[in-house]
């Protein structure tokens, strides 16, 4: 997905991203060459913001009005009407290569789904009590998944029957999982288990996601106290006290990311001990918001996107310690018709 153009083409400026709070959703696209990122951001105080990044090659010519390859666009904001506190994103198979979005406004949970024919629009959200924390993740047969960890420290796994899609009937698979209650738990996570292709070249699901059998993603729940890792196949790991988590399906398993009060990421890979390591964070601060996306083309690499100081940083983690890379997000876009030189991002 990428903002349109302008009708007339402007030098493009740089300018910081929109004011963002809350949690932030990342995930790669099908767009682009390689698969562009998709960003999505809860504004300040209205609404959601969009971002994307042009992954492709340095020698490829950016679209017109688009960032150039390895740079991000301007935001474009939808969903007005509410203020927004978690975001998360997918790119699905279904539509085909539509977003699926899954953000919650208080305790209330809402789905949105951008389309080419339709940009973004509200959909039918999952049942589930007030919550706390959401997740959702699609698994490689094409099962999308919603995660809602209620107020009362419940986790509810819910798997979407999408034959119809885009409509969605959810049943309720937390007895199944078997996800452990407690109070103390404050974040969800769901990630695709290893061995289930979640990359943006990969194609629809053949079974609609009905399947009652569908492999289950992983669930990763944490506290201030201590966290707890579900496999997809129902063992369970220890993990350490967090404030915030993000996870992803590498070639090596699951690689896990957390933050607790330190200026770097716990990573993890549950169930493989001896592959703890430390990834830093540039800033300083408090971290606020993280989310975490696989790279299709580069199958070592993980893309991040951390909050840090009210500052959005762009991190990409190869999987070694000496060669992570970190730079400060900042949009390229157009200047707006008659605000001179001042670049705007389209609300």
């Amino acid at each position: 997905m990428a903002v349109p153009p302008s009708s007339s083409p402007r030098p493009l400026r740089t300018a910081p991203p929109p004011v963002s709070r809350g949690g932030i959703g990342l995930a790669q696209g099908r767009y682009g060459l390689r698969g562009n990122l998709e960003l999505v951001l809860c504004d300040d105080q209205d609404g959601l913001w969009v971002l994307w990044f042009n992954s492709d090659p340095q020698d490829t010519s950016p679209e017109p009005g688009g960032p150039p390859p390895g740079e991000w666009s301007g935001a474009l904001r939808f969903a007005t009407g509410r203020r927004y506190d978690e975001v998360g994103v997918l790119q699905s198979r279904h539509g085909p290569h539509h977003l699926e979005l899954l953000a919650r406004s208080g305790d209330t949970t809402h789905r949105l789904r951008w389309s080419p024919e339709q940009a973004f629009t509200a959909e039918q959200p999952p049942p589930g009590a007030p919550a706390r924390a959401i997740g959702t993740t699609e698994t490689a047969n094409g099962t999308l998944w919603t995660g809602i960890l209620a107020k009362d420290g419940r986790p509810r796994l819910l798997r979407a029957d999408a034959s119809a899609y885009p409509r969605l009937t959810w049943a309720d698979d937390t007895p199944a999982a078997g996800l452990p209650t407690d109070d103390r738990w404050t974040a969800m996570t769901l990630v695709a288990g290893p061995g289930t292709d979640t990359g943006a070249d990969a194609g629809p699901g053949t079974n609609g996601g009905s399947d009652a059998d569908a492999e289950r993603p992983a669930v990763v729940l944490v506290g201030d106290r201590e966290g707890v890792f579900l496999s997809p196949t129902g063992e369970t790991h220890p993990l350490p006290a967090a404030a915030l988590a993000a996870a992803v399906t590498a070639d090596d398993g699951v690689r896990l990311y957390l933050w607790s009060e330190g200026p770097w990421l716990e990573v993890l890979a549950p169930g493989s001990p001896g592959g703890a390591r430390r990834l830093p964070l540039p800033g300083s601060g408090e971290v606020t918001a993280l989310a975490a996306t696989p790279l299709s083309h580069e199958p070592d690499g993980t893309d991040l996107v951390v909050r840090r100081g009210g500052h959005l940083w762009h991190l990409r983690d190869t999987g070694r310690e000496d060669a992570a890379t970190a730079a400060e997000l900042t949009s390229r876009l157009t200047p707006a018709p008659g605000n001179g030189p001042h670049s705007v991002h389209r609300g």
